[in-house]
């Protein structure tokens, strides 16, 4: 049966579109995403810091809700061409916040030697930038690829054949759920792939590091020319990522007030919260131990991170396929949030990890060798001392698990109770059916709350340590 899956020539056509698809979002998001970075790092903008935020603040926008926007404008956008449109706009935020934070954390005075020594800007940031940033910038464009493999909304809606579509297809439409297993396999092996490749060629890649800290900053760009060019693309990303799809929800929103049901939009919104929340909560209290254990070196650790890391490259789809596959042994919890909040912990725990494992290294060790000195046993100093002080990133954690289980769709159609609905599942399922404006206050709240987390873990006035931690 695996041989007549693979061979079929629908199964190598979806093979093809995929690794096209993921190729093509890769390679122009992060040329774009370096280009947005460069501009806001190095050129002299009014409010470089609020430009920043706003070209951020997409990362709150799932890509079925870019997709509804664009499909409202354009009814008969459909196909491949779009889709690679749609998910650029959707996963350039990825790689200009990895970018941005490489940039303000490069070796400057290297920089300014090298201009002194001839090399124009070009060749400067070639030679001297580029070697600073590539291990980052690499593991934003990880994300982006493993971001449009595990996308499902954006290709559904506009009629694309990728492993997600025929999966969830397989999975709906056959008694027999062996092929949908399948496919997913092999969407789990390019996956492992990526993250192996990536991998390998970080670890070969090496950066001299660092006086930055000791030497002054180069003064920005202030030529008119530069400001000119980086306003044209910062303006030009900003309507088709950010301005655009926001007017086009406000206008169907007023469109749709008169027929709008508010107690089923509150209910809705409390049930997207509730299940997102709990499933926060669940992953990091599962991230605690595993985040401790990897920033103390030990092996348990290091090898619970990188089997967290092909976890957390597992699509959506596959991850519920796997938990309906196990909840329907275990009829207590199927269908049941919690298990719904634990699909969303599993899912988005390696980015949980990342953020504490940085928090609990931040941590003085000095601080923790004076607990010990006060007779303070280890668990005692963890409680103490650690986790007050690696406080303000456990919460940036909880905030980034809460935003991305708020726009998990695939997950949620497969695994939520019988009349649970999310924000996303409500506004699936009236897009699916071309009822945009009934669509309209689901896709509008679920921006606004996911902005607010978005908000608070790349706020302007943390411009500095802002962003998402790419591991």
């Amino acid at each position: 049966m695996i041989k007549t899956v693979l061979l079929r020539e629908k199964s190598l056509e979806i093979f093809a579109t995929t690794i096209a698809l993921m190729s093509c979002v890769s390679v122009v998001s992060t040329l774009l995403g370096v280009s947005l970075a460069w501009c806001l790092h190095n050129v002299n903008l009014r409010s470089n810091s609020l430009l920043a935020a706003l070209v951020i603040l997409p990362i709150a926008i799932p890509s079925y809700v870019y997709t509804y926007s664009w499909m409202s404008i354009i009814p008969n956008l459909q196909g491949f061409a779009a889709a690679v449109f749609i998910l650029i706009l959707t996963t350039t935020p990825y790689i200009t916040l990895a970018a941005l934070a490489a940039l303000r954390r490069s070796d400057r005075a290297q920089l300014e030697v090298a201009q002194t020594l001839g090399l124009n800007k070009w060749r400067s940031f070639y030679f001297i930038t580029w070697p600073q940033i590539r291990n980052t910038v690499s593991a934003g464009t990880l994300l982006v690829a493993l971001y449009v493999l595990s996308d499902f909304g954006a290709v559904s809606l506009l009629g694309v054949d990728t492993f997600t579509r025929a999966i969830e297809n397989l999975y709906r439409g056959s008694f027999d759920r062996g092929a949908a297993a399948i496919l997913a396999l092999v969407l789990v092996a390019i996956s492992a792939i990526l993250i192996t490749i990536e991998s390998n060629t970080r670890q070969r890649s090496k950066v001299i590091s660092t006086s930055s800290k000791l030497m002054p900053s180069i003064a920005e760009s202030n030529s008119g020319r530069s400001r000119f060019l980086a306003s044209l693309l910062i303006g030009l990303y900003l309507i088709f990522a950010l301005i655009t799809p926001l007017l086009q929800l406000l206008l169907r929103f007023i469109s749709a007030l008169p027929s709008i049901d508010y107690g089923n939009l509150f209910r809705t919104a409390l049930s997207t919260i509730f299940a997102s929340l709990l499933g926060s909560i669940i992953a990091l209290l599962l991230a605690l131990p595993v985040g401790l254990l990897s920033s103390q070196a030990s092996k348990i650790g290091s090898l619970t991170d990188k089997s967290l890391l092909i976890v957390h490259a597992l699509p959506g789809i596959v991850m519920g396929l796997s938990l309906v596959a196990f909840g329907s042994e275990l009829p207590i919890v199927y269908q049941t949030v919690a298990l719904l909040a634990f699909s969303y912990a599993l899912l988005f725990m390696a980015k949980a990890v990342g953020f504490v494992r940085t928090s609990f290294l931040r941590v003085p060790k000095n601080l923790m060798e004076i607990a010990s000195t006060l007779n303070q046993s280890k668990a005692q100093s963890i409680r103490r001392v650690m986790i007050p002080l690696a406080t303000p990133g456990l919460l940036t954690a909880t905030l980034l698990v809460f935003l991305s289980a708020m726009k998990e769709l695939p997950a949620t159609l497969m695994l939520r109770p019988t009349g649970f609905e999310t924000l996303a599942t409500e506004m699936w399922s009236a897009t699916a059916i071309l009822q945009f404006n009934e669509a309209a206050p689901y896709a509008l709240l679920l921006v606004l709350i996911a902005a607010i987390p978005a908000f608070l873990i790349n706020r302007p006035d943390k411009s500095e340590e802002s962003g998402v931690n790419i591991s």
